[in-house]
This record gives C-alpha cells, structure tokens and sequence, in this order.
C-alpha cells in the first residue's frame, strides 16, 4: 500500500506536473531549500514544486487537495522567518519562484507582476515608465507575502499600505478554480485578500496602480546612545507631523552585533521628492550624528537596503503610542536582552546579532487605506498616532534560536507590552509580516474582520483547505480575536 507522500507524487506525475517536481536528493530540491533568507525555514518537504503558470498552480493543488492527509506549504519568496510560513515538513512545498513576470500597461497605468517577482526588478521595470508603485522595501523580497500581509512601502505615508495598491487579484482556490477578485467580481474575496494572509487561496498575479516617480534624496544619521533621549523627541515630533507633511520614509534602528562596544541608534530617511535636508528632518540633523547622504532612486536603494540572511531568526513585533517615554523604555529592554543573550550565548557560539526597528504608523495611513476602499488590518481601531516596532535575533544555530534567543526575545517584548500597557499606549495590532510565531496579529485585528474573513473563507474554501491543510501562516481558525475595546488606545 502507498504512503500519503507516494500517493501525493503519484498525482502530481499523473496531472503532468512530472518536470517541475523536486525530490530530495536533487540538486533542483537542495538549490530551491537553500535559497530560503532564513535558515528557520528550511525545512524536508516530501517534494518542491515550482509551477511556471497559474495553470501548473491549479493542477498542483487540485493533485494535493486528493491526497487524503497531505499538507503543503506556499512559497512567494520565501522571507519569513515563521517556521512553517512557507515551508512545511512531512508535505509538499508549492513554490511560485517562477510566477515573476512584470508588466505595465501604459494606458491604463496599471503594473502586474507575479508573486515571485522580486521587488527590486518591480521598481526597476517602473522607473522605465516614469512610474512607481507602493511595495516591499527591500530588493531581495518577493511580492506575494508582503503584499498578502499588507505591505509597508516607502509611500505607505501617502497612498497607504501595498494591498491597498491592488485593483485585481489572480487567485487559484482551492478547488483548483482560477479566478479574479477585485471590486466588481468576487468583491469580498478581493476585499479578505487585502491583509488577511494565505487563508484564501494562492494569489499567482497582482494588478496595481502606479504614480510618477522621481529620485529621492537618502540620509543616514548614525548617533550615539547618549542621544537616546534627543532621538525619541525628534521621533514623536516626526510621527505627530507626518500627516501633513507627508514627504519622507523613515525608521530608527539599534543595533548591536558580536564584538560591538555599544548599539549604535542608525536613522534612515527617504525624501520622496529629492528634496535635500529638508524641514520636517530639521530636528533630526540638529542632533551631533554621523551623517551620509545622496541623491538615489528607489530601485537603487533597494539594491543596498537588503536584511543579511543565512541566520537562524527570530521576530517580534509590537506597535505602541508616539512617546517618548516608551520610546526610552523600548531601548532599555533592548539593551537588557543584548546583555542577557551576550552572558548566555557567549560560550556556545561566536556570533549573533540584535536588531530593534521603530516605524512611524500615524492615524493618517489607516485613513489612506480607508480611502482607497479599506483592508483587513483593523487600523482603524488605533486612535493615537503610534510607533511599530520590529525586534530580531540572528544567531548560528537551530538549538541556539529555539532555547535561547527566540525565548529570550519573546520574553524582553513581553516585558516591554506591559509597560507599554500599564502606561496606557499600547496599541493591539500586531503586523503579520513581523510577528513572532507566538503571537496572534489575525487576533489583533477586530472581530467584524475577523468574522467577514471567516465567511469569505468559508464561501471560497468551505472544506477548510486553506485553513487545515495549509498549516503554517496565521490561520483564521486560530485567531483570538481581541476586544474591540482593548483595540482602542
């Protein structure tokens, strides 16, 4: 008798899927499994298929969905760094590298690309055009899980989040169907697609509107810890303004790797107009930094904006009222895990490193994204102008991130969550493309979303495929949806 994984590549060969099926062993199999940006996510799938059009996606997942006890896994690009995100163990991996094609239309001005398609040839193919889009920030990444999560652009301040950029969806279901969601066909599929994750089907093509582009003028202002204090000010004044003068790209950072006498605090800013040292940075270049700056283009900055890979990882994420109070606090709990994890991991390897990034979130984008028809982010229940943080670990070892520092990391933010909470700032979203695969960003949303996206999925997926037979990702059956009230700082 076969065995599920016998049975499920039986009906791969039998649905004609033979030459784009990867078994372990094969340099095809090892290649793909390696080319994951974080070594969290390579796992030992039964198989890698790499579909090279929507149709091999549809008789991919109709041969899955007949194997009875057969799981699978959906690959964009492969950056998170959930385990199970986009890879899976004991199940098949289905992955859409080779969904990359990018056009425009010069008539409508509207840009399509594959889920595979990377966001620096994205950008590049749209400055050609004179046009741009609002996408991924780093040139390595795939379209389909930044857009499927929401997406955080370089003009998230002026047109909001990449999903609320989309017009038009390709979606396979999981009955194997092709289809389009957008506004007038299929509007609450369209409509659940915009932030709620791999709960629906597999997107194989974005259609989006572009806006002209020009060069930006990039700076970077590197300061010492002593200035802690100047930075937050300067932060909070940045993020209470934001809205009205809706010109920059920016976000702090502390960082701190092995060997490093202290975390230095790195601010990078994008003028989106090419406009050098202007006002609404004035308080930022006013404080003693070191400073780098040139004028660039967005595909040019993604090239160089890239997050180093080949680590084990571990992400974390918390979103928190403009304060600088907090803001201190935060740099606090940073600099208390580097020194528990230095104390910890010092004998066991040589190298690790500790990142914590804080991005503006004003109330003005979720009114962005209102504006353009709404998504399933739950924004809209934040009523301050707030902060998003992202904190990571890199370490070298699998044992080292699973006992050690991705514990440790989940325990420092906690700590922080509180604070922030008992303070009264701190803010219940949870962004899915940064969260830890503790927490519950789906929960954070609100429970009218919670419920529309349920009933989407059941209407499209009644046999819960998606919810499952596709088990990693941030799953609606698993959602504690949080209380409206907690919702509202």
């Amino acid at each position: 008798m076969w065995n599920t994984a016998q049975l499920a590549l039986a009906n791969l060969e039998a649905a004609g899927l033979r030459e784009v099926v990867y078994l372990p062993g094969q340099e095809s199999y090892t290649a793909r499994n390696a080319s994951y940006w974080s070594l969290t996510t390579q796992l030992h799938p039964w198989a890698i298929i790499q579909p090279r059009n929507p149709e091999e996606v549809s008789r991919a997942v109709k041969a899955v969905v007949a194997t009875p006890g057969c799981n699978f896994a959906v690959r964009s690009g492969g950056n998170m760094c959930v385990p199970g995100s986009n890879n899976i163990s004991d199940g098949i991996t289905i992955d859409l590298d080779l969904l990359s094609d990018i056009t425009y239309n010069p008539e409508s001005q509207i840009a399509s690309f594959g889920p595979g398609a990377k966001w620096g040839d994205v950008y590049t193919q749209m400055t050609k055009y004179g046009r741009m889009l609002a996408g991924g920030r780093d040139g390595g990444v795939s379209a389909g899980g930044v857009m499927a999560g929401g997406g955080i652009a370089f003009h998230t301040c002026r047109y909001g989040f990449g999903c609320d950029q989309v017009l038009n969806f390709e979606v396979v279901l999981a009955d194997g169907r092709i289809v389009n969601a957008n506004k007038t066909t299929n509007p609450a599929l369209f409509q659940a697609l915009k932030g709620g994750g791999n709960n629906f089907g597999i997107i194989t093509r974005f259609d989006t509107v572009t806006f002209p582009v020009g060069d930006i003028w990039d700076c970077t202002l590197v300061y010492t810890q002593d200035r802690v204090a100047e930075v937050a000010d300067a932060l909070v004044d940045f993020v209470e303004n934001l809205a009205n003068q809706p010109n920059d790209h920016m976000f702090a950072m502390w960082a701190y790797r092995t060997g490093q006498k202290e975390e230095p605090i790195i601010l990078n800013f994008a003028n989106l107009d090419g406009e050098e040292n202007p006002k609404t940075l004035k308080r930022f270049l006013n404080i003693p930094s070191r400073k780098k700056a040139m004028f660039t283009t967005i595909p040019a900055k993604t090239r160089y904006q890239l997050v180093a890979s080949g680590n084990h990882d571990a992400w974390y994420t918390v979103t928190f009222r403009a304060d600088p109070d907090l803001i201190l606090k935060a740099s606090t709990v940073f600099a208390t895990l580097k020194t528990s994890l230095q104390l910890r991991l010092y004998p066991l390897q040589d190298h690790f490193q500790i990142t914590m990034f804080l991005q503006p979130l004003p109330t003005s984008f979720a009114s962005h994204s209102q504006a353009r028809g709404g998504n399933m982010l739950g924004l809209e229940h934040i009523k301050y102008n707030s902060i998003l943080l992202l904190c990571s670990t890199k370490v070298e070892s699998a044992e080292v991130n699973a006992k050690i520092a991705s514990p440790a990391l989940r325990s420092a933010m906690k700590e922080f969550e509180s604070y922030a909470e008992a303070a009264g700032g701190l803010a219940k979203f949870q962004y899915a493309n940064y969260a830890h695969h503790a927490q519950d960003p789906l929960g954070s949303v609100g429970t009218e979303n919670i419920r529309f996206m349920k009933g989407v999925a059941r209407q499209f997926d009644p046999q819960g495929v998606f919810q499952r037979r596709v088990p990693g990702g941030f799953k609606l059956d698993n959602a504690q949806a949080a209380n409206e009230l907690r919702l509202k700082l």
